[in-house]
């Protein structure tokens, strides 16, 4: 079975982030011509944020994957928030929000 962090959604919210974590999202390119997407993230200090690869080319109408890995970095007891944003060579732009809780166990 597929772990429901990976279901397709436009935002991450892992409740209990034990270790580390590697989620995909996958994106489809809608216009009539390819783009270049950089990829960056950032994510409050409890918790490590690593996207790859940090760039892609998606041609018109096909569709690439993402991954993003959250790891554990000191347990606080508190939702740690963040972002991973796709800017896009012909000025698109993707924002997808990001939540974790550290948890020991």
């Amino acid at each position: 079975m597929v772990h429901p962090s990976n279901f397709n959604t436009p935002s991450i919210a892992i409740s209990h982030l034990v270790r580390t974590q590697t989620v995909t999202r996958r994106v489809t390119n809608v216009a009539e011509e390819e783009e270049t997407y950089t990829i960056t993230s950032r994510m409050e200090p409890a918790i490590a944020i690593e996207v790859s690869p940090p760039a892609m080319t998606v041609r018109a109408g096909a569709s690439r994957t993402f991954s993003v890995t959250l790891t554990v970095r000191s347990v606080t007891g508190a939702y740690s928030f963040g972002q991973v944003t796709l800017k896009g060579s012909r000025g698109h732009k993707v924002t997808l929000p990001v939540v974790a809780m550290g948890q020991r166990r």
